[in-house]
């Protein structure tokens, strides 16, 4: 008989476990701007493919949703893809995982505006949203694969080129062209130090996006036949010195928005931001 009855409690146990008795926790924290830090208010924020969302009916903080808090209860432990948005705001996509030795989990996504060009930005504060990085190095760079990055020296003015002379007015000047005038590059973006700027990329990334920093030296454009842009007079041109790159820390924020971290090297730099092997652009910085 009390075998019996340890057969049956242990069937028992084993009938709790399989209808509801496992473990839960708490999953809660909020919303902030990526590029102020500062909470936004009345986020939307749910859990992929479950019950969890604070568009629910039953949803019962939906008071904090307006300091841009959320807290999900009684969510078993596990993996879940948590999402965050809000009107005229671009969404943001984490995996999150609890345990049943840390069933609780407080977390802080990000989502910023959807009026936010690509580019590189300054982080802004509560008064003021972010700078963007203005990349007017930009029409001197060319096109390179195993020289990483390239810059012309000089190149004709913006709007400026051989001008024909009149004929008619000056025969003795037939067939002469007037010679362009010449912009140098321009001077690279000065800063101290630690680098901290954010990243929109143009489109989706499905591969990691790799942000990598590289002394930026002058040197003879025949030893860099790789790079497409250069004209046939030009000899010298700024390049990376590939085998000195510093890797710099990429921090996913909300989707295509990418933090960018790391100690600059002292001296002129081209910082490239590539994805699959590929250049997707690159920016002339200087740390002194």
């Amino acid at each position: 008989m009390k075998k019996t009855l340890t057969l049956c409690a242990t069937a028992a146990l084993v009938a709790m476990a399989l209808t509801g008795c496992e473990k839960t926790g708490t999953i809660e924290g909020e919303v902030c701007d990526a590029f102020t830090g500062k909470p936004l208010e009345m986020p939307t924020i749910w859990m992929d493919s479950t019950i969890y969302s604070t568009l629910k009916e039953k949803y019962k903080y939906k008071q904090e949703l307006r300091k841009g808090q959320f807290k999900f209860e009684k969510v078993p432990v596990g993996s879940y893809k948590i999402l965050a948005g809000r009107s005229k705001y671009v969404k943001s996509k984490n995996m999150i995982s609890t345990t049943e030795e840390n069933p609780n989990l407080k977390v802080t996504l990000y989502i910023y505006s959807d009026q936010i060009e690509p580019g590189l930005y300054l982080p802004g504060d509560e008064e003021n949203g972010p700078k963007k990085i203005s990349n007017e190095w930009v029409v001197w760079s060319t096109q390179c694969n195993e020289s990483i990055a390239g810059y012309q020296l000089e190149r004709p003015q913006a709007g400026d080129g051989a001008k024909v002379p009149d004929q008619k007015k000056d025969k003795k000047k037939k067939g002469k062209k007037e010679a362009a005038k010449m912009s140098p590059l321009p001077a690279p973006r000065v800063i101290e130090g630690k680098l901290e700027v954010f990243y929109r990329n143009a489109s989706s990334v499905t591969s990691p996006l790799i942000a990598k920093t590289y002394p930026a030296v002058e040197g003879d454009v025949s030893a860099h036949a790789d790079c497409k842009g250069f004209e046939a007079n030009e000899k010298k041109g700024l390049f990376a010195d590939k085998d000195k790159g510093t890797n710099l820390t990429v921090t996913y924020m909300a989707e295509n928005l990418f933090k960018i971290t790391g100690e600059l090297p002292k001296g002129k730099q081209i910082i490239q931001f590539s994805q699959d092997g590929k250049t997707l652009t690159t920016y002339y910085f200087e740390n002194k």
